[in-house]
């Protein structure tokens, strides 16, 4: 019952914020982007190495990465550091909206791209997509939300190999994000 009033009032807050917002999108792609914001899934150990490994080949191609990621538990394992971070619960206030340091700290800071690379719709997370201050958000195709400038749609390729979503690795989503922004052209920037 609270998940469902919860995501009511995401889906209320994601049209005033959008209605109201005066962000500027536009399209970024992967060569023209200095900074990037990656939004992941936790695993439960918080070890993230998958992401750690995506995080390390961003800064490796001369990218300023900054981490934010939810993990479903009362308290985090993980240190937080200004380029990365795992939300847990007790980051979050009344219906699943992190506290408002950290979303300050998403309307304070700038990033060129957000990279959603997350499987599944959490929240926590997707306030973080709707805070986030990025000239471009990508990210899966989820919800008719709205959320993102540019969002990639895995339906076909699970229906085509036979797997469900929680089978797909999201090094797998952040390699078809990647392709993309890499090979579309675009005067926006």
């Amino acid at each position: 019952m609270l998940e469902k009033l919860s995501c009511n009032i995401f889906k209320k807050r994601v049209q005033r914020y959008l209605r109201t917002s005066d962000r500027k999108s536009s399209f970024v792609n992967y060569t023209q982007a200095k900074t990037i914001l990656l939004i992941f899934e936790s695993n439960y150990s918080e070890k993230n190495s998958e992401t750690k490994r995506i995080i390390e080949s961003l800064t490796t191609d001369g990218k300023k990465v900054v981490a934010i990621g939810y993990v479903n538990k009362k308290n985090c394992l993980s240190a937080t550091y200004p380029e990365y971070r795992v939300l847990c619960k007790k980051d979050l206030v009344i219906f699943q909206k992190p506290n408002q340091n950290i979303l300050e700290y998403l309307l304070n800071c700038e990033y060129d791209l957000l990279i959603d690379i997350t499987k599944n719709s959490f929240l926590p997370l997707e306030y973080v997509v709707l805070y986030a201050n990025a000239k471009c958000k990508a990210g899966m195709q989820k919800s008719n939300l709205g959320l993102y400038d540019f969002a990639v749609d895995i339906q076909r390729h699970l229906i085509e190999n036979e797997i469900s979503i929680d089978d797909l690795k999201f090094s797998f989503l952040f390699d078809q994000i990647l392709f993309y922004l890499k090979n579309i052209q675009s005067k926006d920037y």
